[in-house]
């Protein structure tokens, strides 16, 4: 299978070496958003944990191909432009479009809801912290939970520390007592692994 990885940053590195130790690939090229230099074969498989900026490239080179190539996007930020490129590369494309590809935020939504739905009537707060170099506040995985809750996004804590890969936080309230839900991310891995099996199951 050849993998197509945008962005050659810190995720697509991850990205790269994650996919490089999987047997189900025979090849892994990595394509740079801002050079926009794509390979002359059609892919099987396209990643993209880079910038909302690479999406016309991906349609671009999609279509280029005559589609139905399956894409995963990682990235969050977008703006209505960005969602109208997503829309387009759906058309011709099956896209798999996550705010977080962690198994254990997938595990997350579900409690959380579950939780809320157990506990009629209660105080729910959004917390989330990300390293400094993050752009969008709050994150594309908080904006998801408020959305599992029924919340605003403007009611999300959001704070940028350090080199912090991710952590997030929902607090049920009821009188006299308080659920606590988190999920911390401790390294790029666990993102990049789920991406690349979400990718696996597109074209199993």
């Amino acid at each position: 299978m050849f993998l197509i990885i945008v962005g050659r940053g810190a995720m697509g590195k991850v990205l790269k070496e994650c996919a490089e130790n999987d047997d189900f690939f025979d090849r892994v090229e990595t394509v740079e958003p801002t050079e926009n230099i794509w390979p002359a074969e059609k892919a099987d498989l396209i990643i993209d944990f880079s910038h909302p900026k690479a999406l016309k490239g991906i349609y671009e080179y999609c279509r280029e191909m005559g589609g139905n190539i399956p894409v995963v996007i990682g990235t969050t930020g977008h703006d209505s432009n960005d969602e109208e490129i997503i829309r387009l590369i759906s058309k011709i494309c099956p896209v798999d479009k996550r705010s977080n590809f962690s198994k254990g935020i997938e595990v997350m939504n579900k409690i959380t809801h579950d939780a809320m739905k157990m506990m009629p009537g209660c105080d729910i707060a959004v917390e989330e912290i990300h390293h400094k170099n993050k752009k969008d506040a709050p994150s594309g995985t908080a904006k998801t939970l408020c959305s599992v809750l029924g919340i605003s996004p403007e009611s999300v804590s959001s704070h940028r520390l350090g080199t912090m890969f991710g952590q997030h936080k929902v607090y049920l309230a009821l009188e006299d007592e308080v659920i606590e839900i988190s999920h911390t991310a401790y390294s790029k891995k666990i993102f990049a692994k789920g991406a690349i099996e979400a990718a696996k199951q597109m074209i199993r």
